[in-house]
C-alpha cells in the first residue's frame, strides 16, 4: 500500500511539471503568451522589445506605432509575418497560420541558420487598434521542437 501510494505521489508530480504552464505578459504592451518552460526576461536595447529566453527558446517581441509600419502589414498580417521573417534574414518563410486568440493575427515559420544549425523562427505579426500599435514577435525553437513552438506562436493573446 505504502509503495503504490508512493508511486502515484511521484507520478502526478511528474505530469504536473511536465505540463506545467507558465504566462509571461506585459502589461504595458497588454500582450501575453504561454510556455511550458520557464522563460527569463533579459534586457534589450530598446524599451519597445521585450527579450525572454532559455536555452531551448527565445520570444522577442517588438512594439511598434501602427503608424510605422507598412500599409501591407496593416492591410494583412498574413503578408506582414511572411515580410517580416523575410526582413530579418530568416529562410524559407512560409505563412504558418492563425494566432486563434487575436483578430487577423497570423505567423510565418521560417528557419535561421547559426553556427552551422538549422533553427526554426515563428514569426508573429498582429495588431492591437485599442493601442494603436502593431506586434512583431518572433519564437526561437533552439532546440527544434516544432511542436512546442507552434503552441507558444498560437497561445499569444491581448490584454485587456
Amino acid at each position: 500500500m505504502k509503495s503504490i501510494l508512493s508511486t502515484l505521489v511521484i507520478m502526478f508530480i511528474m505530469c504536473t511539471t511536465t505540463y506545467a504552464q507558465h504566462e509571461v505578459k506585459s502589461d504595458k504592451y497588454k500582450i501575453a503568451f504561454i510556455t511550458t518552460e520557464k522563460l527569463k526576461q533579459y534586457e534589450t536595447e530598446a524599451e519597445t522589445v521585450l527579450g525572454y529566453e532559455n536555452s531551448n527558446y527565445a520570444v522577442d517581441i517588438e512594439i511598434f506605432s501602427i503608424s510605422e509600419q507598412p500599409k501591407t502589414f496593416i492591410s494583412s498580417q498574413k503578408a506582414g509575418a511572411v515580410q517580416t521573417a523575410k526582413s530579418l534574414g530568416l529562410e524559407d518563410a512560409a505563412l504558418g497560420g492563425k494566432i486563434p486568440q487575436i483578430p487577423n493575427a497570423y505567423y510565418a515559420i521560417a528557419y535561421e541558420v547559426y553556427e552551422g544549425e538549422r533553427n526554426p523562427v515563428f514569426v508573429i505579426a498582429a495588431l492591437n487598434k485599442k493601442l494603436g500599435v502593431a506586434y512583431e514577435a518572433t519564437v526561437y525553437c533552439y532546440n527544434n521542437n516544432l511542436g512546442e513552438g507552434q503552441k507558444i506562436a498560437e497561445s499569444f493573446r491581448l490584454l485587456d
